[in-house]
């Protein structure tokens, strides 16, 4: 308890005890929800991703993979492929038309985040990464990257298997 005596010789006592207790539940709430694990993704099956000696972990970006027989946006499948390229009717100017509709759904809900501060360390709004199967043509890496910048979608993070160092 702390007391402050006036001129007058009023006493005003304050019990900083509750406030103390708020504060304390406060930095426990804030240490347990505080995580130091990296961010994993799971490798969908039937893809074999390049390795690579990374040292950067991967951020919580929303996630486009390409397998040998489709393009998805997080689980949702938006277009097929055939011979390693996507579908004719599915390609406008060298983009992936459904791609770019599911994309621009993201970029939206990403207006609505812009008005938050930009975290440095934290993901990156403008930013997809992006699980590839090895065996496909950069042409492809590149129609889909073509298709995420005219989404607004601007930096790209390619998964990889972590080779061994040795």
């Amino acid at each position: 308890m702390a007391s402050v005596s006036s001129e007058s010789g009023e006493t005003l006592s304050l019990n900083i005890m509750p406030m103390l207790d708020v504060f304390s539940i406060l930095i426990l709430f804030l240490l347990m929800s505080f995580s130091t694990d990296p961010v994993s993704h799971d490798i969908t099956a039937g893809l074999e991703l390049p390795e690579s000696i990374s040292i950067r972990s991967l951020d919580e970006n929303p996630l486009i993979t390409i397998t040998k027989k489709d393009i998805r946006v997080g689980d949702l499948i938006v277009t097929g492929l055939e011979n390693g390229d996507v579908i004719e009717s599915n390609r406008t100017q060298g983009a992936i038309a459904p791609l770019f509709k599911e994309l621009e759904k993201l970029a939206e809900a990403n207006r609505v985040r812009k008005d938050l501060p930009v975290d440095l360390e934290g993901p990156q709004k403008d930013a997809l990464t992006v699980e590839m199967d090895q065996s496909l043509s950069f042409k492809l890496l590149k129609r889909v990257m073509l298709t995420a910048q005219q989404a607004e979608f601007v930096a790209f993070k390619l998964m990889v298997n972590k080779a061994n160092d040795g």
